[in-house]
């Protein structure tokens, strides 16, 4: 029988081990069609329109499940949902990987995009329970676990796609799936749920209140939100920057340059031990002046392969100060509402990272690479005002 997890009881490294492969394979599930979308066009004989909205569907089934199945775990045994999640994500892209038509493929990429939110469990689940002293470093490497399956997915998939045929994409994921169950089954500890006599109705209707609880909460949740604009604003319109002259990047090029972007996970390493001591307003600063000095030099070497990379690098970074620290510290507001904590700081996280996509692309469309980078910095520029408006955290919510 495994024992239940406790507050501040401590995890092992062989669950810290597994929860970060689990979080990198699930939040991966919503990437994969990224490099496909006009290989699936051709196959399922639709427009790319139609295509995208393959994508944009993935999107909004994870926002879906971020508000209506993260909650659950303030209310069920968190282990149980996980395990149900892997299996329904497993299904979900068999289902992608079959379809003969897009409609299928739209409602099963609504499906696996709810079904991909388990690391929004993870993390709260380290942060809880991790020993004081360990929190935000186990943190930040279930953080970095998560950009790794973002990053490193694109890649994979253009890989295995151009080897062997988009549907292999999915039929592989669904695999990881399956060994994500397999792994979870057997190593995670049971987690009954700190508030398990609430309707789930009243859960839900409990998140808008959070917000007005919590000042720090919302001011958090929109500093990280407008920093993710930005960063999405780089990273949704930088496969049209690359295909254009000079560069002329085929897709094997551009998915290289994603891979850049692992550097910014291994800023979590350096950060995590001083966010406690120097406190989520002076990283969130850091990082947002940190992205504007990317754009700046995406700016200053727009056709340069050296200042890209540069700006890359930088802006992983700046977003991994920003988005670890602040994460970290609204979590421990409230450790009997902590799932519904954390679905509200995601689901304003991922708006900005919307809005960032949208702005994007509506500046390159009318001017360019230039217009985006100004974007970008607005963005970040935003973010910084919102930081100071903040009031700083209180230490003991780092605890």
């Amino acid at each position: 029988m495994k024992r239940e997890l406790a507050p501040n009881g401590g995890i092992s490294f062989l669950l810290l081990a597994g929860l970060s492969f689990a979080t990198a394979v699930s939040v991966a599930n919503c990437y994969y069609n990224q490099p496909l979308l006009e290989t699936i066009a051709q196959s399922l004989g639709v427009s790319r329109l139609c295509a995208s909205a393959i994508a944009a569907l993935t999107q909004a089934g994870y926002v879906a499940g971020l508000l209506f199945i993260i909650p659950l775990g303030d209310m069920f045994s968190r282990r149980k949902i996980i395990l149900t999640n892997s299996l329904v994500a497993a299904a979900a892209l068999i289902c992608i990987g079959i379809s003969t038509n897009v409609y299928s493929a739209w409602i099963a990429s609504l499906i696996a995009g709810a079904a991909s939110v388990m690391p929004q469990f993870f993390i709260p689940l380290v942060a809880l329970d991790s020993t004081p002293e360990y929190k935000v470093r186990n943190v930040g490497i279930v953080q970095a676990s998560l950009l790794v399956g973002i990053l490193a997915s694109r890649v994979f998939s253009g890989l295995l796609a151009d080897a062997f045929g988009w549907r292999s994409v999915y039929f592989a994921a669904a695999a990881m799936m399956i060994i994500c169950f397999a792994m979870m089954f057997k190593i995670l500890p049971d987690q009954q749920a700190i508030v398990s006599k609430r309707k789930y109705a009243d859960m839900l209707k409990s998140l808008w209140p959070l917000l007005k609880k919590y000042p720090y909460l919302r001011f958090a949740s929109l500093r990280a939100s407008l920093a993710y604009g930005s960063f999405f604003a780089l990273w949704s319109t930088l496969s049209f920057k690359m295909k254009q002259p000079p560069f002329f990047a085929g897709d094997d090029i551009i998915g290289a340059l994603g891979l850049c972007g692992l550097a910014g996970a291994a800023t979590v390493v350096f950060i995590s031990s001083y966010i406690y001591k120097y406190g989520a307003k002076i990283f969130s600063a850091i990082g947002a002046f940190g992205i504007i000095l990317a754009w700046l030099a995406a700016l200053i070497g727009p056709d340069n392969y050296a200042w890209i990379i540069f700006a890359i690098l930088v802006l992983d970074a700046g977003m991994q100060c920003i988005h670890l620290s602040n994460q970290t510290s609204v979590v421990a507001l409230d450790s009997a509402a902590i799932n519904r904590i954390n679905t509200v700081y995601m689901s304003v996280y991922f708006v900005g990272g919307a809005l960032g996509t949208f702005v994007g692309g509506l500046c390159w469309q009318h001017w360019g690479w230039t217009g985006v980078a100004a974007s970008g910095i607005i963005f970040a520029s935003a973010s910084l005002i919102v930081n100071a408006l903040t009031p700083l955290e209180k230490k003991k919510n780092l605890k």
